[in-house]
């Protein structure tokens, strides 16, 4: 019997890491629902709301590299795109399922639920596409193709796909095959090109340092990353949003990065490096305390996902992946460090009924940590309560620095964040 499109779109996601699917099911959904509460190798997970499952399959994508929500057309996908466009923020490959009202409606333009009761239904398709890196509207024919152009384009650029399935085409077989996907390569040649003058830069620098970024977890490089660390002897610090990508109870590790907001000692050793290298960090307002950071961009080097900048010359069509063990094998160890201790969060203070501060309070919640914890946060005064929380082996500190709602724009937003560290904090400064 041929394989319907919908079994080969969740064979195929399955293939690929996704085991559960979150979602509510929904009129218009209910053939792909079923085709998943059937599948042998896929849960279903039902959430109580559709922005519930995304944030859900968001936070499924940052441990497991991909994750998947299926709502239903109209309301259902609306609920969702605020989790989606976080996840687009954030750079993770999430797949969203829509199950949409069957061909003979929609080329009919009929007049039902979860519409604008205008006939037009490809209005909420072209609302997702600023917060997705590809779209499709499945069919027999294209199914096959489709799917492996979504796959490959959610893992290349390692943002959310959408994938459009009507209620009949869900349970049609598939036509036709499409080719077996090949994984991104560097171009020889520019690889070369940056790799020299990374090298190049770093020997002739006499004092640098890395700022290892979340993409590094996303593209599941930190293996590789720390063997750069590990073969340059280069020290490195973390920005907010990366908090933890490489372990803090890494040798070379001396704190956390937060421009003029905290942290003033590694502040100044990074802002005084000859070189800084920067591993899929990005200088978003966020990550600078509202660009707070003075980093001269001629001493930057930036591997990035797809390309690596050294200083103003861009090299195109170097993959991070590539240009990690590229640079790990010739690179020149340094053995002295800049002697800086990673900033703690100190001893735990206070009990029974004296007040609760920042001060008492930060100091316990790190106390919990455990090796291999996974800690998420809000973006705000939890976050930044816990900056200097040294995490132990394996931990995993995780916020939404990117998109989180913040007032680390403006100086009065530093100037009150600045208060929140030192005192039980702003209740207001959301």
């Amino acid at each position: 019997m041929a394989e319907t499109v919908t079994a080969h779109v969740l064979r195929r996601l399955n293939e690929v890491g996704v085991d559960d699917v979150f979602g509510v099911a929904g009129d218009y959904a209910f053939p792909v629902n079923d085709a998943i509460v059937e599948h042998p190798a896929i849960s279903w997970i039902g959430c109580c709301n559709e922005l519930n499952a995304a944030y859900a399959a968001d936070g499924y994508a940052r441990m497991r590299g991909v994750g998947a929500v299926c709502t239903t057309y109209g309301v259902g996908e609306l609920a969702a795109m605020s989790g989606i466009a976080g996840s687009y923020a954030e750079h993770l490959a999430v797949f969203h399922l829509v199950g949409t009202p069957n061909l003979a409606t929609q080329e009919g333009r009929a007049l039902v639920h979860h519409t604008l009761g205008n006939g037009e239904f490809d209005l909420f398709h072209r609302m997702a596409e600023p917060i997705v890196c590809a779209s499709a509207i499945m069919t027999p024919q294209n199914a096959a193709s489709e799917t492996e152009r979504l796959i490959a384009a959610a893992l290349y650029h390692r943002r959310p796909v959408y994938m459009a399935i009507s209620s009949d085409v869900a349970e049609m077989p598939v036509l036709g095959a499409a080719p077996s996907p090949s994984a991104p390569a560097s171009v020889p040649e520019s690889l070369a090109a940056a790799s020299d003058a990374v090298l190049a830069a770093l020997t002739n620098a006499g004092q640098a340092c890395v700022l290892p970024g979340l993409l590094l977890r996303r593209l599941g490089l930190h293996g590789a990353a720390v063997a750069f660390v590990d073969a340059s002897g280069l020290p490195f610090a973390t920005m907010f949003a990366d908090k933890s990508v490489l372990g803090e109870d890494h040798p070379n590790y001396i704190g956390m990065y937060v421009g003029r907001l905290m942290g003033e000692t590694v502040r100044a050793f990074v802002e005084s490096c000859d070189v800084v290298v920067m591993i899929g960090a990005m200088l978003t307002d966020g990550n600078t305390a509202g660009h707070t950071v003075r980093l001269d961009p001629d001493k930057i080097i930036t591997i990035g996902h797809h390309r690596t900048t050294v200083g103003s010359v861009v090299y195109r069509n170097v993959e991070m992946a590539d240009m990690l063990v590229q640079l790990t094998v010739p690179i020149t160890k340094r053995v002295q460090r800049p002697a800086i201790a990673p900033q703690t969060l100190g001893p735990v203070v206070g009990g029974g009924e004296d007040p609760i501060t920042a001060d008492a309070l930060y100091p316990r919640w790190a106390d919990f940590f455990r090796p291999d914890d996974v800690i998420l946060t809000d973006t705000g005064t939890s976050s930044l309560g816990l900056t200097f929380a040294q995490l132990p082996n394996g931990a995993e500190f995780h916020n939404q620095t990117p998109l989180g709602v913040d007032r680390m724009g403006d100086p009065g937003g530093v100037r009150r964040r600045d208060r929140c560290a030192e005192s039980s904090g702003d209740p207001d400064h959301r």
